[in-house]
């Protein structure tokens, strides 16, 4: 991605130059939500971690259970798919959330393409066209 954006960085420089002050890229944000979705996940592979070293009894370290609760036997008599669950899936999955593949265009804070609404990378022809109808002229 950061391959694209320094092509077209030096393609804008050359075929549009001194039309404005700098030019920069960055990651598009990530939704709130998978910040705090991460962080639930930190803290149930860490009680994972816990409980696999030290056993049943790290469940009476958690308040409301004084024995390990009916889903716990379940898990420990499936422990390969249990910790590949937490692991590896779940983890993939909310980062695939995280990961927006947005590649948004913006001229003075006006927003000129957008992967996100139009679903694919922009040509250099969809760039000149937007650039133009906001007024820059190419070779100015």
């Amino acid at each position: 991605m950061k391959a694209n954006f320094l092509r077209l960085r030096e393609f804008l420089v050359k075929e549009y130059p001194g039309q404005w002050n700098s030019i920069e890229g960055g990651l598009y944000p990530a939704p709130e939500w998978t910040k705090y979705v991460s962080s639930l996940l930190s803290a149930v592979q860490m009680f994972t971690m816990i409980v696999a070293l030290v056993g049943d009894s790290a469940w009476t370290y958690v308040p409301g259970f004084r024995t390990p609760p009916e889903f716990y036997y379940k898990m420990k008599e499936n422990a390969a798919l249990t910790f590949i669950t937490i692991f590896l899936i779940v983890p993939s999955y909310v980062q695939s959330f995280a990961a927006t593949a947005a590649f948004e265009i913006f001229v003075d804070d006006e927003l000129i393409f957008s992967k996100l609404e139009t679903g694919r990378m922009p040509h250099f022809s969809d760039i000149v066209r937007a650039l133009e109808s906001v007024g820059l002229k190419r070779g100015a």
